[in-house]
């Protein structure tokens, strides 16, 4: 099937609201989002890099660019019909009336920061490039150079080391064809210099539509997912896409909105939410085997890590601690002097919010034994993030403990939050949360030092630890038992899924765990049923697959979400931010079709058998690329290719049988009955 978003309705929310509604397309650096002007239909444009990194500054964050206005009779705009094909990424447009006829197509080339309008009809088109309006921060204008007329949006003081400028200009190439270009001082030395020699250059687009089809080919090429529930395959699709159109800038990562940006001031700053937020949009990235989309992920992590270090000091810790939110180049989202305790309200309480990022590192060395990733990225930065929790926890009785961290936020930004009453509810001993991510990252670090041959004094010191870890603390809650949020400290809390969320994204409760401990995870859940949740339903369907929890009733309720909160363009409109849930459908399909958790891998271990799919190079743990299908309820032959070579342990899904065979790299096993 195709897989596209059909929008039938104009948009309501694009210009208006933190999550756009429109139509959206971009090459993962540059993205176009479609709204209305007051005589018919506008493109937002947005870019990855467009940050306002003032950190005192309350309004600092990232910034919309521009916009292209595009007149269309009213009588034409009010047949709207408009077509996100994540297929060939772009966006298509249809406006009739009678014999009256306007098509657009906008598509953003993979290549390369150029926009490409093309029209057809009975009426021709006349995109005109605007700033973007009303109060603004930073400088903003219209200008002319070498003949060129171009929009420019600069942010930031000159004097300090973050200081954004990007450029934009539009040219005509034909009667039915237009370019837009653009380049920031992130990209080029010389922006403005840069996108009007580009945009002179162009005469002929047809070549470049041929790299951006290719491109895109290749892209959709390196995995696929039939199934015979078209809502959840195109949801799969979709969903991936609009990871894809915005983790292209290696520098700059998507935050809590992407670059999806068409307000001013996005809540939160748009900022990187490291509490989970962040990471979130890439919990099916590397099992999807589109592991190129976490390249940036590392980038503002790795930024941020001399602050990092600084902040661990403050508590007498090697290692590096980080605040709530960061922004690029090391800048902290707001830091407010003159408020109650300025700087432990940078945390809330919490000390994960440096090694929760880590969970998409390792979920990318498990998945690939990437040594060069390994070496260069993964491993320095679990390394910082181990050594604070060396210094910071304790044995006891010879139990490794971690106290004085919070399992949720500490509302320290309210009002009435005094020094006092913070120090009454910072003292968390050992919460689940905190001990998952040990144990997760624990493990990839002891893993990737003795794959590299590194650190075995290090080494013997995190065994030691993830040996005599504290165990995940428990509680009779409604007369079962489940896991309690701390052994010390906050018991439960009624509108989140932190209590478990050590079962996902940390892995440490599966299929293959003690069937006490699976009872007490399927409590949890059921105690927690946060299936309709602002902050956690990327957490809690997955975290259900892992422990076997009913096919059919997941199906059911994220189907029911699909409903209920998904916008035209795919994205689901939830408080805790837009991109997050990116991750929700493909990972849920992945996870039910195919498991790596514990080291043993399952083939459709959890899957309703009323949908038929057909799946080819989704990755498990292991470095092992899996093609499968299930067919009326039957599993059919089972491709495992290896691309590392390595023991591959797995559950026969025809005799039931553990089965261990040793593969070399390069080699496919078939599992056949």
């Amino acid at each position: 099937m195709r897989h596209i978003a059909v929008i039938s309705k104009k948009p309501e929310l694009s210009g208006k609201n933190n999550i756009p509604d429109g139509a959206i397309t971009g090459n993962g650096d540059l993205s176009v989002i479609l709204g209305n002007s007051e005589s018919g239909m506008r493109i937002h444009l947005a870019k990855c890099d467009l940050w306002f990194c003032d950190e005192l500054h309350s309004k600092g964050g990232i910034r919309p660019f521009g916009n292209i206005d595009i007149d269309i009779p009213a009588e034409l705009y009010e047949n709207y019909y408009v077509e996100q094909d994540a297929d060939e990424a772009c966006i298509r447009c249809r406006f009739e009336n009678g014999n009256k006829k306007i098509g657009i197509r906008i598509t953003v080339l993979k290549t390369e920061n150029t926009v490409l309008i093309e029209s057809d009809g009975t009426e021709e088109i006349l995109p005109v490039l605007k700033c973007v309006e009303g109060d603004r921060d930073g400088e903003i204008g219209k200008s002319e150079f070498d003949s060129v007329e171009y929009i420019y949006r600069k942010l930031g003081d000159k004097e300090k080391y973050f200081r954004t400028e990007a450029f934009g200009a539009i040219k005509k190439i034909s009667a039915e064809k237009f370019i837009f270009c653009c380049a920031s001082n992130h990209d080029v030395e010389k922006p403005l210099e840069s996108t009007v020699e580009h945009i002179k250059s162009i005469v002929n687009v047809d070549g470049l539509k041929m790299l951006h089809s290719e491109e895109w080919k290749k892209f959709w090429s390196k995995s696929s997912v039939r199934l015979s529930d078209e809502t959840l395959e195109n949801g799969w699709y979709q969903s991936i896409y609009l990871l894809a159109v915005c983790t292209g800038n290696k520098k700059f990562p998507p935050g809590l909105f992407g670059n999806f940006i068409t307000v001013e001031h996005p809540a939160w700053k748009g900022d990187y939410h490291l509490n989970y937020n962040y990471q979130a949009p890439f919990y099916s990235a590397c099992s999807s085997n589109h592991v190129e989309l976490t390249d940036c992920y590392h980038a503002p992590l790795e930024e941020f890590i001399e602050t990092g270090k600084k902040y661990a000091s403050v508590f007498g810790c090697r290692g590096i601690l980080y605040p709530v939110g960061i922004q690029p180049g090391g800048f902290i989202s707001e830091y407010q002097p003159q408020a109650v305790n300025p700087f432990m309200r940078l945390f809330l309480g919490q000390k994960s919010n440096a090694i929760h990022p880590a969970d998409i590192m390792a979920f990318r060395w498990k998945s690939t034994r990437d040594a060069e990733y390994a070496e260069k990225h993964a491993y320095p930065y679990m390394k910082l993030c181990l050594e604070f929790f060396e210094d910071f926890g304790y044995y006891e009785k010879g139990v490794f403990n971690v106290e004085k961290d919070s399992v949720h936020e500490v509302p320290m930004y309210k009002d009435d939050y005094s020094d006092l009453k913070y120090k009454r509810v910072i003292n968390d001993k050992n919460n689940v949360l905190t001990l998952g991510l040990l144990r997760l990252i624990l493990d990839a670090a002891i893993d990737m030092s003795d794959f590299l041959g590194v650190d075995e004094e290090k080494r013997k010191i995190w065994k030691k630890m993830l040996k005599n870890l504290a165990p995940f603390p428990t509680c009779i809650r409604k007369f079962r038992r489940v896991f309690r949020y701390t052994e010390k400290g906050q018991r439960w809390h009624p509108d989140n899924t932190l209590g478990i969320q050590h079962i996902y994204p940390c892995g440490c409760v599966n299929l293959n765990s003690d069937k006490k401990l699976i009872k007490i995870a399927m409590n949890s859940i059921n105690s927690t049923y946060r299936w309709e949740d602002d902050n956690g339903t990327n957490s809690i369907f997955p975290a259900a697959v892992r422990v076997g929890y009913p096919a059919k009733f997941i199906i059911e309720k994220l189907k029911l979400n699909i409903e209920k909160f998904q916008l035209p363009n795919m994205l689901f409109r939830r408080y805790g931010g837009c991109l997050e849930n990116c991750s929700l459908i493909p990972n849920v399909i992945n996870e039910m079709a195919l498991q790596s958790a514990g080291g043993v891998v399952r083939f459709f271990p959890v899957w309703d058998k009323s949908i038929d799919c057909e799946y080819n190079n989704l990755r498990a743990d292991g470095a092992f690329l899996v093609s499968a299908s299930i067919k009326n309820g039957k599993i059919g032959n089972i491709l495992v290719y290896s691309e590392k070579g390595g023991e591959l342990t797995y559950i026969d899904p025809f005799s039931g049988k553990k089965m261990t065979v040793l593969t070399e790299a390069g080699e496919t096993v078939e599992i056949t009955q």
